[in-house]
């Protein structure tokens, strides 16, 4: 595409990450894509979900749901490790639901935890749940996501804002014993879902999706690549915003 130009593509590059601004040129060349795909209508996705019931006979109806996306990539974890996206999200989720099993809290609501499959193909792990959810959408009183949760110093609240009765609860807890940057936004990604909660949303349940960010630029992209490896993250705010998780879902499902 370049060749003949007088430019070449790095510079080009360089120069709109530099600006922020377009860096459009004519090539004077007529160029046809072409994109082969193959439909396996016989591949299966699983939706992973485990609980903890709850003791009081009327709250234990209620549930708060803890989710995050199991898949990435492919199938090779060689090629695309994907452990920012979304083997933190899993990771944290697996902390907390560890910590919350065995603390012998007595919950008065049910705890649900649901590990998505599908998500990097139109998030339809989490659409199907919706459709089909483990307890009732409409007794769902908080639906907490993580989503690429493993590298950076401070935690992003989505839709946050929109749900300040919940965020309030997360801003306490983080306040009293977590003390990171936690900042709440607002919806997004909700014309074409590009999260797991987009879903929850849609069908009214209070949701809140953690991101982590402020990490150190890398030279090099990350977002799905086969350099979003383990050597990328940032192990203090993964086990922080476990801890952040806990905290929340415990004054949740006992009050």
């Amino acid at each position: 595409m370049f060749a003949g130009t007088g430019r070449k593509r790095d510079d080009v590059v360089r120069s709109i990450q530099t600006t922020l601004k377009p860096a459009s040129f004519a090539t004077g060349k007529v160029m046809t894509m072409v994109n082969r795909t193959e439909y396996h209508p016989e591949g299966i996705g699983s939706n992973v979900v485990a609980w903890i019931e709850g003791t009081d006979p009327a709250l234990k109806q209620e549930a708060i749901v803890i989710g995050a996306h199991l898949d990435h990539l492919g199938f090779n974890p060689l090629l695309m490790p994907g452990a920012h996206d979304n083997a933190s999200g899993a990771a944290v989720l697996l902390g907390a639901a560890q910590a919350l099993a065995e603390s012998r809290i007595p919950f008065k609501r049910s705890i649900v935890f649901v590990l998505f499959g599908a998500e990097e193909q139109g998030v339809k792990g989490s659409e199907f749940y919706v459709a089909h959810p483990f307890m009732p959408n409409a007794k769902t009183v908080a639906m907490l996501n993580l989503e690429s949760v493993g590298r950076g110093e401070s935690i992003s609240a989505g839709s946050g804002r929109n749900f300040p009765a919940l965020w309030e609860v997360v801003d306490r807890e983080n306040k009293k014993y977590i003390h990171r940057p936690v900042t709440p936004n607002a919806n997004a990604n909700l014309a074409r879902p590009r999260q797991d909660a987009a879903h929850f949303l849609w069908a009214g349940v209070p949701t809140i999706s953690f991101g982590t960010g402020g990490a150190k630029p890398l030279p090099y992209a990350i977002y799905h690549t086969s350099k979003d490896s383990i050597d990328i993250i940032t192990p203090a705010i993964m086990e922080d915003l476990s801890r952040l998780l806990f905290l929340t879902t415990v004054e949740l499902a006992t009050k």
